[in-house]
């Protein structure tokens, strides 16, 4: 139901402030005239919402794939709903999702990080190669990472690294966490990152750090 109020308050979100502030009085209108406004307001603004939706799904650079739900088991439908729920805006989350090529990590990981653009947070999907990168390069795509929400990396550990790049990993990881939620996609099964590099103390250390706050999803 149009009433002035509602059409102020959508005149204001418009920014079309002479007539949220009552410089234009629409109050002589009819209510055919009101319910016709109240229908324009709301249509601008619908669309606007859409056209935001677009725009940071775009620069979030999530995969396009569609998770096939026909298999999933009681226990992933559970940690589906549970992070369809989660408000990444205000609340941090960690999840590492474990399989073989071609089981639908990339895809399952998209979905989570789409819950995440549901409600308006700020996602952001990268491979571990583009992340290390990104951060020698102290790039404008790590100055985006650092602004998100919820990070997605994937293909971790795809690529054995270097010493080098597996310290600077950690130490990435070891600071995102703190402020951000995360998702890691690896094929690598976890009982094998200590083999990651000569440090083996250090991955198996980044392994016990990740998971002492994360949600593991085994896909087969």
């Amino acid at each position: 139901m149009a009433t002035v109020e509602k059409l102020r308050e959508m005149a204001k979100t418009l920014d079309l402030w002479n007539t949220a502030m009552g410089r234009i009085d629409i109050t002589d209108e009819n209510v055919s005239n009101m319910e016709y406004l109240y229908h324009i307001f709301n249509s601008e603004i619908e669309m606007r919402k859409a056209k935001k939706k677009d725009t940071i799904r775009h620069e979030s650079h999530l995969p396009d794939k569609t998770f096939d739900h026909s298999k999933i088991t009681k226990g992933l439908q559970w940690q589906l709903q549970r992070a369809e729920q989660i408000d990444f805006r205000n609340a941090t989350e960690n999840f590492v999702i474990v399989g073989d090529c071609a089981t639908g990590k990339t895809s399952l990981a998209s979905e989570i990080g789409g819950y995440a653009l549901a409600k308006m947070a700020k996602v952001q999907y990268i491979s571990q190669e583009d992340l290390l990168l990104a951060i020698r390069n102290q790039s404008p795509r790590w100055k985006k990472i650092l602004k998100s929400d919820i990070i997605i990396i994937d293909d971790v550990f795809h690529i054995a690294p270097t010493d080098a790049e597996l310290t600077t990993f950690y130490k990435a990881i070891t600071f995102l966490s703190e402020t951000h939620s995360l998702v890691i996609v690896t094929n690598r099964k976890l009982s094998e990152w200590k083999d990651m590099g000569a440090d083996r103390h250090l991955a198996e250390t980044l392994r016990k750090r990740l998971m002492a706050n994360a949600q593991l999803i085994h896909l087969k």
